[in-house]
C-alpha cells in the first residue's frame, strides 16, 4: 500500500483511496501517465492518498470488473484495508493520440456510506487549449494531461475539511432548450434506475459514457441514482436480460431495487471524432424516458440533439470538439428541463405525450425529416 500526502496534507487529513483507473479508452499510456498526476494533486488538496498493488490484489479476488460503482462489501474492504474515509473512482473514456489529441474523464467521490459526496466531468482537446493566433497548443497527450486533471479536480473538497464538501453541477449554458415533457408528479423524493440505452449509432462505448454522465449529473442535480452494482445483480438473480427487458420484468426488478423510477432511451447518433471514420465535429442525438412502472406513466420525456458547432460564440470560439465535453452539456441540457418543468408545477391534467409524439414534435420544430 503507498499513501501520498501533499504539502497542503496534514495530520487530520482524510485518506482516500485512489482506484485503479477503469479504463473504457483501452488506451495503455493513460495507465503510466494519469494516476501519478491524479495522486499529486489530489494530495495537493489536503488528503492523505492511498493506492497500490493491495487495493488491485483485493479487487481482482472479488473478481470485480466495475471499478466506478462498487458493492456494499466490497467498498467497506477497500475502506478498511487502507484505513480510508472514502473512494474517488476514475474512468477514462478517450484517451487519444491523434491530430487532435483528445482526453475524457470522469471522478466520483464516494463516502463509506457509498454516497457520492463530489464528482465532475472534464473533456480536453488540443483545440481547446490554442490560444490567440493559434499560438500554445499542446499537441501531446503528455502536455495535455495534466490540463485535464486539473480540469477534472476543479472544486474538489479539501481534505481536512471535508464536512464542506459540495457537488460540481454544470451551468445549462445553450440557448435553445431541449424539447421536453415533465409531468407535476415528478420530484427528487423517489431514486432513478438507469437502465442500458438502445444504440443505433456506431460507437458501442455510446451506451457506457451516457449512463454514467447523466448518473454522475442527475446526483449533481439532487436526484438518487441506483447503485449500477445492485441492478446487475438483481437482474442476474432474476434471469432478467437487458437486451429485451419487458414490463413485467420492471416491475419484478422494482421490487427487488426499491423504486419503479426507470430511466431508458435511444442514441440515435453519437459521432466521436476520436473513433474509427470519426467524424470531425461530435455529435449526439438522444431521447431520454423516466417511467414509473408501477403507475404505467411517463414522468419526463427529453429529446436532444446537438453538434459540437451548435456551442460557437462570439470571435468563432466555444465550439467542442471532445465527445464526452458534448455528452456533459447535452446532459446538463436535459435535466435542466426536469428541475424547470418541476419547479413550474403546471398541473394542467394534460395527459403524457407517447415517447414517438415528444420526437416527432422535436422534428417539426428544428425541421428535421426522416434519418
Amino acid at each position: 500500500m503507498l499513501l501520498f500526502a501533499g504539502p497542503a496534507a496534514s495530520a487530520g487529513a482524510a485518506t482516500l483511496v485512489l482506484m485503479p483507473l477503469d479504463n473504457v479508452s483501452g488506451e495503455q499510456s493513460a495507465q503510466e501517465i494519469l494516476p501519478p498526476l491524479l495522486a499529486k494533486a489530489v494530495a495537493a488538496k489536503g488528503w492523505n492518498v492511498a493506492t497500490g498493488n493491495d487495493i488491485e490484489s483485493l479487487l481482482e479476488q472479488r473478481r470485480i470488473r466495475y471499478f466506478d460503482f462498487l458493492g456494499d462489501d466490497v467498498r467497506q474492504s477497500v475502506l478498511t484495508s487502507a484505513g480510508a474515509s472514502a473512494i474517488l473512482t476514475i474512468t477514462v473514456y478517450t484517451y487519444a493520440q491523434t491530430r487532435n489529441a483528445s482526453i475524457g474523464l470522469t471522478a466520483r467521490l464516494v463516502d463509506a456510506a457509498g454516497s457520492t459526496q463530489w464528482s465532475n466531468i472534464a473533456g480536453l482537446t488540443s483545440k481547446d487549449t490554442e490560444r490567440a493566433l493559434g499560438f500554445g497548443e499542446k499537441n501531446s497527450l503528455a502536455e495535455l494531461a495534466p490540463q485535464a486533471v486539473a480540469m477534472l479536480l476543479n472544486g474538489f473538497p479539501c481534505g481536512s475539511c471535508v464536512e464542506h464538501r459540495a457537488q460540481a453541477i454544470p451551468r445549462e449554458s445553450f440557448r435553445r432548450r431541449a424539447l421536453s415533457y415533465s409531468d407535476p408528479d415528478l420530484d427528487h423524493t423517489r431514486p432513478i434506475c438507469i437502465l442500458p440505452f438502445d444504440n443505433e449509432s456506431s460507437v458501442p462505448e455510446a451506451v457506457r459514457l451516457v449512463a454514467d454522465v447523466l448518473a454522475l449529473r442527475l446526483e449533481a442535480a439532487g436526484f438518487t441514482v441506483i447503485n449500477p452494482t445492485m441492478v446487475r445483480d438483481a437482474a442476474l438473480k432474476a434471469r432478467i436480460s437487458f437486451h429485451k427487458v419487458g414490463s413485467q420484468d420492471l416491475l419484478t426488478l422494482a421490487k427487488a431495487i426499491g423504486t419503479p423510477l426507470f430511466l431508458r432511451g435511444t442514441i440515435y447518433r453519437f459521432d466521436d471524432p476520436v473513433a474509427r471514420n470519426g467524424t470531425p465535429t461530435p455529435a449526439l442525438d438522444l431521447e431520454v424516458t423516466l417511467v414509473d412502472v408501477r403507475a404505467g406513466r411517463i414522468l419526463w420525456a427529453v429529446q436532444d440533439d446537438r453538434k459540437g458547432t451548435d456551442y460557437t460564440g462570439f470571435l468563432m470560439l466555444g465550439a467542442i470538439s471532445n465527445s464526452v465535453s458534448l455528452t456533459d452539456r447535452v446532459a446538463t441540457e436535459i435535466i435542466a428541463t426536469a428541475r424547470i418543468n418541476h419547479d413550474k408545477k403546471n398541473h394542467s391534467g394534460a395527459h403524457a405525450p407517447s415517447v414517438s409524439a415528444v420526437r416527432d414534435r422535436g422534428q417539426q420544430n428544428t425541421g428535421k425529416g426522416e434519418r
